[in-house]
């Protein structure tokens, strides 16, 4: 087996892993993601990606992981179209847009084509905050490598880490601060996709 081949079969347990993963979250925005996420491992064939500025800590955030789909993403990681913002790069603050990557995985021009569903791969990185920002599209984020306090509406901080989910509903505020290492986590977005929603609260 060649190290391609090596890579396609991590993409493939990357996409069933996530499947998995959201099939545990009882809402039509994840049940529509893992029938996309299951026809993707049988069909989908993304090509190899060029270097990227933040390849060193998605894979340090990876090291160690337990996770299924953290294991995946580390070994796919030569085929993840990792980017700073994705669709969201003219409405995040440069500042903001620095501390985090994601790498787009569903969702319209992505590897697997949808549009009812976006999800991806996120790192933020370590000692970093994500300040408070909201959106039309319902979220849910499902930690896979790492720790990271999570606020939602404002409120109270909350501790989260592997095989952890992290819904938040239109409209609703939210932000991500992390310690001494980054994170990694798989998000999804449905109901209204459109990314001009988008907007800093904090």
């Amino acid at each position: 087996m060649t190290a391609d081949d090596d890579a396609y079969a991590a993409f493939r347990d990357l996409l069933n892993a996530l499947a998995d993963a959201y099939g545990g979250e009882d809402r039509a925005g994840a049940r529509e993601l893992v029938a996309r996420l299951r026809e993707g491992a049988e069909n989908a064939l993304p090509e190899p990606v060029a270097p990227y500025r933040y390849d060193a800590a998605i894979l340090s955030a990876t090291e160690g992981a337990r996770h299924p789909a953290a294991l995946a993403a580390r070994g796919a990681h030569r085929l993840l179209p990792w980017s700073a913002t994705g669709i969201l790069e003219e409405l995040i603050p440069a500042t903001v847009s620095n501390i985090f990557a994601v790498s787009p995985l569903v969702g319209p021009g992505a590897v697997i084509e949808s549009d009812r569903v976006r999800a991806g791969l996120f790192m933020q990185l370590s000692g970093s905050f994500y300040p408070a920002h909201a959106h039309s599209a319902e979220e849910t984020y499902i930690m896979l490598a790492g720790e990271a306090d999570w606020q939602l509406d404002l409120g109270e901080w909350h501790r989260h880490g592997p095989g952890d989910v992290i819904h938040h509903p239109s409209e609703a505020p939210h932000a991500t601060r992390t310690d001494a290492v980054p994170i990694l986590a798989a998000w999804r977005w449905s109901g209204d996709l459109r990314s001009e929603t988008y907007r800093m609260v904090s």
